[in-house]
């Protein structure tokens, strides 16, 4: 019993914070890891909006994803915010090395599973993930430089991050989506410059924000990565194969969790949303 209260703890310091975040925008200390410290998990309506841009849509119609846009493979769909209150839906996991969860190479993450269908053979040439934060920027000292890392895993099951295809710590953009919620505004941090080949099968993807400058009180921002639901309806501006459903892992060394599956009563999300994530691949198919 007392191991299954601190585990409830730990994974509600990791959920989104349906209050403002005012602990975490204002921390300056070493790192903290409970609840009360990082951002309580309250069930209650989201407070902010959520917005379809033209330009999102634009983009899904062309076969685009990204922010800025480009070639896309796969893209989970957009973040909803709580369309049918009650129950709750929306929410997001902790995705970020920053210092109120720090970490090498990160101090959480959300792993998100994506498929090349049979037959197929991708050449992905970036990544991104889409993230409700405080601030949005990655780092911000006399010369601003944002970093994230990323990577591509396959054969990840509860407690294993499987193998690694590639991954590494590249440049990276921070720019606003157009949508917020919970007081917090999303932000597409997005890896480019790749180059791996992906034969048919399933991987995971993350792309996590990086804050390096610790004597930055930007690094004392927070990062959730939204999460998608499925409502009767393909998500918004969603390409390419569909989500896996339920099969998202959350990787925490701050919060001593090894890839707990995202979804279900025992899961990261404590069974409040978390069926699938927006993120997303880009790149073109290879011949």
């Amino acid at each position: 019993m007392v191991r299954n209260a601190f585990l409830s703890i730990s994974l509600a310091a990791a959920l989104i914070p349906f209050a403002q975040p005012a602990a975490a925008q204002n921390y300056k200390g070493p790192a903290k890891r409970t609840v009360q410290d990082y951002g309580p998990f309250a069930s209650g309506p989201s407070k902010g909006t959520t917005a379809v841009t033209a330009a999102g849509a634009a983009a899904a119609a062309s076969g685009k994803c990204g922010n800025p846009a480009d070639k896309c493979l796969f893209y989970g769909g957009d973040f909803l915010s709580n369309p049918l209150y009650p129950p709750v839906i929306a929410n997001g996991l902790a995705n970020e090395s920053t210092l109120a969860a720090p970490g090498t190479p990160y101090g959480a993450a959300t792993w998100v599973p994506f498929t090349v269908p049979a037959g197929e053979k991708w050449e992905v040439t970036g990544l991104f993930t889409n993230n409700l934060a405080s601030y949005g920027v990655l780092d911000q000292g006399t010369q601003p430089t944002a970093v994230a890392f990323w990577s591509i895993n396959e054969g990840v099951f509860s407690g294993s991050a499987g193998t690694v295809v590639d991954s590494g710590i590249s440049p990276a953009t921070s720019t606003p989506t157009g949508r917020s919620a919970f007081e917090l505004t999303e932000f597409t941090v997005q890896v480019t410059g790749l180059s791996i080949t992906l034969t048919a099968g399933t991987y995971w993807m993350a792309v996590v924000p990086i804050c390096t400058n610790t004597a930055n009180p930007y690094c004392d921002g927070i990062f959730f990565e939204s999460d998608v639901e499925y409502i009767n309806t393909t998500p918004t501006n969603a390409v390419g194969p569909a989500e896996p459903m339920d099969a998202s892992f959350f990787d925490s060394p701050a919060f001593g969790l090894t890839f707990n599956p995202a979804n279900g009563p025992l899961g990261a999300c404590a069974g409040d949303g978390c069926d699938a994530f927006s993120a997303g691949v880009l790149g073109k198919q290879k011949k």
